[in-house]
């Protein structure tokens, strides 16, 4: 039996996934239709760990770059567009 991914973010932290995964998607898509899905789709329909820890990281980036850094901790809104 398949086990189901399930989404334990927000909103606003699925859109940004979806957003970055647009953007690096490598799908074979042949007429419309999806004929070998890429590794970062084959990862959000079959590994909840990995989506898991994706989503632990997105919420710990402020704090370890602050660490690592010596900066001023800042949201993770602010952090993606300095990524992006």
């Amino acid at each position: 039996m398949a086990r189901r991914v399930s989404w334990n973010g927000t909103t606003d932290e699925a859109l940004a996934l979806l957003h970055a995964l647009r953007a690096h998607c490598e799908c074979r898509v042949d007429e419309g239709r999806t004929v070998a899905p890429c590794a970062s789709h084959h990862m959000l329909a079959r590994d909840q760990r990995a989506v898991d820890g994706l989503l632990f990281m997105r919420r710990m980036a402020a704090r370890l770059l602050a660490e690592e850094f010596d900066v001023a901790v800042r949201s993770s809104v602010e952090i993606d567009s300095v990524v992006a």
